[in-house]
């Protein structure tokens, strides 16, 4: 996406990764529409995504995406349309906004290991396991759901005695890097932007980064690494979403002229 010449600290977040605009909107929608009842403008949406690069093209496309897939619903009002979370899509975004919103790490909770028949389908094994679950080797898994296959030995475990290789398994050095360059980059916005709308989309860049980074992975990394890069990620974007604080609506609706 090309966009025009910005403030070095919000260039560097479009910089980050690539964004993708269905994804983007998606993060849109979570932040902006808080209860069933919130709608956001065509024109609104519209401006935020021009101010990121994305054409009213680009735009289009992911809306239709986004409805054939049953996340948004749009509303026609007078020469224009809103746009909404369907009940699905809302369900969807409620089910992680405890997570992305977090100011701290999870409450402390046990670690399991899981180890399934070495006779076993190993592809069965990994079908019964939480999608948060990490497996270690075959048929072989962290987690903390006990859920396990019938025949498996599941095995509370005290998650500071794991060794340097299970940790990186649970915590991989890419995503590691990712998160300590986000936290880089996030620290570098000390002071709110002069306009509404570079402080909006400033929020939902750094949201949406931490958002992709985040829903990787469930809480096992916090669980058993404690002070590791993902943590020092939680604690800048919790920081910079108290200083870019959302809109109210009336002020949200004034964007498209701005």
């Amino acid at each position: 996406m090309d966009a025009p010449a910005r403030d070095p600290s919000l260039q560097s977040l479009f910089d980050f990764a690539p964004i993708k605009v269905w994804s983007m909107v998606v993060t849109i929608m979570g932040d902006l529409c808080r209860t069933p009842e919130d709608r956001i403008g065509g024109q609104v949406l519209g401006r935020i995504m021009e101010e990121m690069g994305v054409t009213n093209q680009a735009l289009r496309t992911a809306l239709h995406r986004l409805k054939r897939d049953g996340w948004v619903e749009a509303l026609r009002e007078g020469r224009g349309s809103t746009y909404a979370l369907t009940p699905t899509g809302r369900e969807r975004t409620e089910s992680v906004r405890p997570v992305l919103y977090a100011t701290g790490r999870p409450a402390p909770a046990p670690v399991f290991l899981i180890v399934g028949n070495p006779s076993g389908p190993a592809k069965s094994f990994e079908d019964m396991l939480d999608e948060a679950a990490v497996l270690i080797a075959p048929r072989i898994a962290l987690s903390t759901d006990p859920s396990a296959p019938p025949d498996a030995l599941v095995q509370t475990l005290d998650a500071a005695s794991f060794p340097d290789w299970i940790r990186a398994e649970v915590a991989p050095p890419d995503l590691a890097q990712e998160y300590a360059l986000l936290t880089a980059r996030l620290g570098a916005i000390q002071i709110a932007p002069d306009t509404p709308l570079d402080a909006l989309v400033t929020r939902l860049l750094a949201l949406h980064h931490w958002r992709r980074l985040r829903l990787r992975h469930g809480d096992l990394p916090d669980l058993m690494l404690g002070d590791w890069p993902g943590d020092t990620a939680r604690n800048e974007i919790a920081r910079l979403l108290a200083l870019l604080p959302r809109p109210a609506r009336g002020d949200l609706a004034k964007l498209a002229d701005a």
